[in-house]
């Protein structure tokens, strides 16, 4: 049995062909036109400058959901309230018409005092589906 080695390496004076050449540049071309995408993706060049000018905090930012047109994925994004809870109330809205007063809520099961009093600052019932609420606090 003959044990034949070749040997990976180029022989000396080797110099790659047209085509490697080629391959060669066209793979160095996208690896520099990537970078160049990608470091303008992270550092958001095009984009003027922002700064903040205003001294209003998030906490003073309200978004109000009315209660009788929000969807149940609206609605269990207020706190205390769940998907489960969420879909109760659009359920009971649905079967007793809309809400007239926030404190019909507590007919809702699983709605007690303390849910009401959680989400009192974030539900409305009017015919506005959303507001913004800007309090200033000076």
């Amino acid at each position: 049995m003959i044990a034949m080695t070749t040997s990976q390496k180029p022989p000396e004076g080797f110099s790659p062909t047209k085509k490697q050449l080629v391959v060669i540049y066209f793979l160095a071309t996208t690896l520099f036109i990537g970078t160049i995408i990608k470091v303008g993706r992270d550092y958001h060049w095009w984009l003027p400058e922002t700064e903040v000018v205003s001294s209003l905090q998030p906490e003073d930012i309200k978004v109000k959901c009315d209660i009788n047109t929000s969807r149940w994925y609206e609605l269990a994004l207020l706190p205390k309230l769940g998907e489960a809870k969420a879909k109760a109330i659009v359920a009971y809205r649905e079967k007793h018409g809309n809400f007239k007063t926030l404190n019909e809520l507590c007919n809702v099961k699983g709605i007690g005092p303390s849910i009401m009093e959680a989400i009192r600052d974030f539900v409305i019932i009017g015919t506005v589906t959303t507001s913004v609420i800007l309090d200033n606090r000076e």
